[in-house]
C-alpha cells in the first residue's frame, strides 16, 4: 500500500512540471536557509559546553551601587583564593588576568622571536578547564612561578617540535627566562577563552608596579571557581554577598557567581550591561529561519490547494470505488513527504556548495559532519515540512463530495478562498518585516560607524611599549615625531577601545561618600593632542608649565557626576592622591555605542609601566613608507622584538563586528524569505489566470484590452499585499525599537523606512504579478475558447 501511494505521489509531481518545479526551488531553498541556520545556531551555543564538569564551573562577578558600572566580571585578584580558603563548596579557584589586557608578547627561542597571546592565571587554572594537557600535569603546571604552559602551536613555532618540551627555556620578552612546564593542545574553536600561553598569576602579582592585582581596593582579574556537585548557587551567592566588604572598606560591592559557560551567549555582565546580546541574535535567526521555513510551506499549501480543481474528478472516482477518506490524507501526505525527503536533498547540496561563502560571511568555521544529532534535525525537519506543507491540501482534497464533484458542480469555498488569501496575508506579512528589520539594522550599523567617537581614530597605529622602550617612552615618542609622514606621537595604558582600567577611590569635595565608578586613562605629553580630543575649558598637559605628574583632566561627564562648577583649578583625590583640576576634556567614547559615556579622567603618564602601549598618528598618504620608518625606528632601538602594530580605527569597527555580520546575513535570508514568496506567488497567478481562461478569452473577444486584463488579475493580489503590508508596519516598528534599545546612542524609526518597505514589496509584487498576467491577457482567445 505505501508502495502504492508513493508510486501515485511520483506520477503526480512529475505530470505537472510547474508546480513541481516551484515547489522544489521554494522548499529546497527555504530547507537549505534553515539548515545554514541551524548550523550557525548550533555553533553559537556550543561555545564554552565542551569542558569535563562544565555545570560546575562558574565566574565571580560583582554588582556595584551607584555611577555607571551596576554589574562588572572583574574584581580583586584575591577573591577566587579566598573563596576557596573559606567556602567548601568551592572544589578549586583560579584568578586570571586575561589576554585581552594586554596585546602580544615576544617569546624565543635562540634566534626565533615570536609573538603570541598570552594570559597570568592562578594554581587551579588547568583543573577548572579541562583544555587537554599533551605534557605535564594539569593540577601543578602553574605552581612554579618560572613555569609557562604552551600550547602545542607555540611549541612547535619556537622548538620546531612538541616532543620533550618540558623543561625547555623560553625568553619572556627579552627580558627573563620560563621553562615550559606543560603543553596544551591548541584551544578549540568553541572556547571563548584562546591564548597561547599562560603564565603564573602569582608572578605577575610579584611583579614591580603589578601588586594592585591582589588589593582588595582594586577591580580588574577574572576570577573562576569550580564549585562541588550539588551546590546551591542561590544559597552560595547570599555567602559570599559580602565577601568584599569583610575584607575592605568598600560597602559598595556585592559578589555573586554566574554559570561560565552562560556568559558567551547572555553577556549580561561585560562591564555593566548587555554589549553585544548574542542570545538575542540566536533566538533572531532562529525566528527568521522558522519563518523563512513557513513561507515555503505555506507555498506548497496555496500551489497545492490552488490546483485542487485539476484532481476533483481523482478524488470524486476514488470515493465512489470505496476509498475512505483516511487513505486519500495518507496519499496527499505521502506526496508532500516525497517533496519534502527529496528537496531536502537538493537543499543539503546547496548548504553544502554555500558553506564556504557562509563561513566568510559570518567568521566561523563551520563544518557539515552528519552526526546523530544533525541527522535527527533533518529528519525532523524534512516531517515536519512534508505534514505541514501536506496537511491543509490533504484535509482540503481529501473533503469533496464525489457526486457533486462527478456532476462538476463544485465550485470552491469561501474558507478555501480565505484561507489560501490568509496563507498569502501571511506570507507577505513575515517578509515586510523582514525588510524593515533589514533597514533599520543597516541604517543604526551605518550611524555607529559614522558617529565620531570624539577623538580622531582614523591613521592611528598602536603598538607596545616593550624591552628598551620601557621606561623611554617620552624619548622614543620625540624621535617618532621627526619621522616624515608621523603627524604626532604619544603613549598611555589605555587601549582607547573598551574599559582597561577603572576604579572606586576617587574623591571631591562634596561628594558625601558617593560611589561613582571612573575610568581612568593615563597619558604622555601631548596624548590628548596626538587622540585629536577636544578641550572643553582648561588645557591639556605641557612641558611648558613643569611637572605635572600632580595634575589631571577630567571628562565633561566626570564633570556633571560630581556636580563641580568651574573645576578648572579644583583638587579632587584618586587613590587618596591630591590632582588639580587643570583642564576638561570633551566627552569621548571609548566602548561602543551599546554603552553611554561614563565618567573618566587622564592623569600623566610617569611611572615604569609595562602596559604602555605607543600611539602615533600618520599621514593618510604613503602610509606603507611611514610605517616602515617607524618600524625602522623601532628595531634599531628595540632589538630582537618584532615590531607588531594594528589600526585602531580596526580595533574600534570590531566592537560591531556582530551588529555587522548581522546585517549582512540578515539582508541575504530576507532577500530569499521574498524570493521564497514571490515564487508561491508566480504560481499562484498562473493558475487563477489557467482557472479563468475562458473567462478572459470573452472579455478579449468583447474588446477588453491587456491592460485591463492584467489588472483585472492583479488587483485582487495587490489588496492582500497592501493587508500585509498594514500589519506588518506596526509589529516591525515593535520589535526594531525593542533591539534599538539596546544602544545607548541610536537612531530614531523614521518613516521613510516603511515607505522603502512598502514601495519595494510593492513593486515586487506587481513585477511578479504582471508577468502571468500579461502572458494571460495575451493569450490567444480561441484556444480558451475552443472547448465551449
Amino acid at each position: 500500500m505505501i508502495r502504492n501511494y508513493l508510486k501515485i505521489a511520483w506520477r503526480n509531481l512529475v505530470k505537472d512540471k510547474q508546480f513541481t518545479l516551484l515547489n522544489v526551488l521554494g522548499l529546497s531553498a527555504g530547507l537549505a536557509c534553515t539548515l545554514l541556520i541551524y548550523l550557525w545556531v548550533h555553533d553559537e551555543v556550543s561555545y564554552d559546553k565542551f569542558f569535563d564538569k562544565n555545570d560546575q564551573i562558574y565566574q565571580v562577578m560583582e554588582h556595584r551601587k551607584g555611577g555607571n558600572q551596576q554589574l562588572t566580571d572583574e574584581s580583586s585578584g584575591l577573591v577566587s583564593e579566598v573563596l576557596k580558603l573559606q567556602n567548601p563548596e568551592v572544589q578549586y579557584a583560579a584568578a586570571i588576568a586575561p589576554p585581552d589586557w594586554f596585546q602580544k608578547f615576544t617569546l624565543s627561542n635562540g634566534d626565533k622571536n615570536i609573538k603570541a597571546v598570552g594570559q597570568y592565571a592562578g594554581k587551579d587554572y588547568f583543573n577548572i578547564f579541562s583544555f587537554k594537557m599533551l605534557q605535564g600535569e594539569r593540577g601543578k603546571v602553574l605552581n612554579n612561578k618560572n613555569g609557562i604552559v604552551i600550547s602545542d602551536e607555540l611549541a612547535k613555532k619556537l622548538f620546531g617540535t612538541t616532543d620533550n618540551a618540558i623543561g625547555k627555556p623560553i625568553k619572556f620578552q627579552q627580558d627573563k627566562y620560563f621553562y615550559v612546564s606543560g603543553v596544551f593542545e591548541k584551544l578549540p574553536a568553541h572556547s571563548s577563552q584562546q591564548f597561547d600561553f599562560t603564565l603564573s598569576f602569582d608572578y605577575l602579582a610579584e611583579v614591580p608596579g603589578q601588586q594592585w592585582v591582589k588589593s582588595w581596593e582594586n577591580g580588574g582579574p577574572h576570577n573562576f571557581v569550580m564549585l562541588k556537585k550539588g551546590t546551591d548557587i542561590d544559597a552560595f551567592n547570599k555567602k559570599i554577598a559580602s565577601l568584599v566588604t569583610k575584607n575592605s572598606k568598600d560597602t559598595a560591592r556585592t559578589t555573586f557567581v554566574t554559570r561560565f559557560s552562560d556568559n558567551y551567549l547572555q553577556n549580561t555582565f561585560i562591564h555593566g550591561s548587555r554589549v553585544s546580546g548574542r542570545a538575542e541574535y540566536v533566538k533572531l535567526f532562529s525566528l527568521v529561519a522558522i519563518f523563512i521555513l513557513v513561507i515555503a510551506c505555506i507555498n506548497f499549501m496555496n500551489l497545492s490547494t490552488a490546483k485542487a480543481s485539476g484532481r476533483m474528478k481523482e478524488v470524486g472516482i476514488k470515493k465512489v470505488v470505496g476509498a475512505p477518506r483516511i487513505q486519500l490524507i495518507i496519499q496527499f501526505l505521502s506526496e508532500s513527504l516525497l517533496m519534502a525527503i527529496f528537496t531536502m536533498i537538493i537543499a543539503i547540496g546547496i548548504a553544502w556548495l554555500l558553506l564556504p561563502q557562509f563561513n566568510q560571511l559570518t567568521g566561523k568555521q563551520i563544518q557539515l559532519h552528519f552526526d546523530a544529532q544533525l541527522i535527527l534535525m533533518l529528519i525532523g525537519i524534512t516531517i515536519f515540512t512534508g505534514l505541514a506543507a501536506g496537511s491543509y491540501p490533504a484535509l482540503y482534497l481529501s473533503k469533496f463530495k464525489p457526486l457533486a464533484i462527478l456532476k462538476g458542480k463544485f465550485t470552491s469555498s469561501f474558507s478555501e478562498l480565505l484561507a489560501r488569501k490568509g496563507l498569502v496575508v501571511f506570507q507577505f506579512t513575515l517578509s515586510v518585516m523582514l525588510i524593515v528589520a533589514v533597514l533599520v539594522v543597516y541604517k543604526q550599523i551605518q550611524y555607529i560607524q559614522s558617529t565620531k567617537p570624539g577623538y580622531n581614530k582614523d591613521n592611528v597605529i598602536r603598538f607596545d611599549s616593550e624591552g628598551k622602550l620601557l621606561g623611554n617612552e617620552e624619548t622614543f615618542t620625540a624621535e617618532l615625531r621627526t619621522i616624515p609622514g608621523v603627524v604626532d606621537a604619544s603613549f598611555t595604558q589605555h587601549n582607547l577601545v573598551g574599559r582597561n582600567f577603572g576604579t572606586a577611590v576617587v574623591s571631591w569635595e562634596g561628594n558625601n561618600d558617593q560611589t561613582t565608578y571612573f575610568e581612568g586613562f593615563y597619558g604622555g605629553y601631548k596624548f590628548v593632542e596626538t587622540m585629536g580630543m577636544q578641550m572643553a575649558a582648561g588645557r591639556a598637559f605641557s612641558k611648558n608649565y613643569g611637572d605635572e605628574s600632580n595634575k589631571v583632566l577630567l571628562n565633561e561627564t566626570a564633570v556633571a557626576a560630581m556636580h563641580l562648577t568651574n573645576p578648572v583649578g579644583k583638587t579632587i583625590k584618586i587613590f587618596n592622591q591630591p590632582l588639580q583640576v587643570i583642564g576638561v576634556v570633551k566627552d569621548f567614547h571609548y566602548e561602543s555605542l551599546h554603552q553611554a559615556v561614563t565618567p573618566s579622567y587622564i592623569e600623566l603618564a610617569v611611572d615604569n609601566s609595562p602596559w604602555y602601549k605607543i600611539m602615533v598618528r600618520i599621514k593618510g598618504a604613503d602610509q606603507k613608507e611611514t610605517i616602515a620608518r617607524i618600524q625602522h625606528l623601532y628595531e634599531s632601538f628595540n632589538p630582537g622584538f618584532p615590531f607588531s602594530y594594528n589600526f585602531l580605527d580596526e580595533a574600534y569597527q570590531k566592537q560591531y563586528e556582530t551588529e555587522a555580520r548581522v546585517s549582512t546575513i540578515a539582508q541575504y535570508f530576507s532577500f530569499l524569505a521574498i524570493l521564497i514568496s514571490c515564487l508561491g506567488l508566480f504560481g499562484l497567478v498562473a493558475f487563477t489566470a489557467q482557472k479563468r481562461q475562458k473567462e478572459i478569452g470573452v472579455r478579449k473577444v468583447i474588446g477588453a484590452s491587456v491592460n485591463g486584463i492584467t489588472i483585472m488579475l492583479a488587483k485582487d493580489f495587490l489588496k492582500l499585499v497592501f493587508i500585509a503590508v498594514a500589519i506588518a508596519f506596526p509589529i516591525a516598528w515593535w520589535v526594531m525599537y525593542q533591539w534599538l534599545q539596546g544602544f545607548a546612542y541610536r537612531i530614531s524609526i523614521d518613516p521613510g523606512v516603511f515607505i522603502i518597505s512598502g514601495t519595494s514589496i510593492l513593486l515586487i509584487t506587481i513585477l511578479t504579478v504582471s508577468f502571468q498576467a500579461i502572458k494571460a491577457a495575451m493569450a490567444n482567445p480561441v484556444k480558451s475558447l475552443r472547448s465551449e
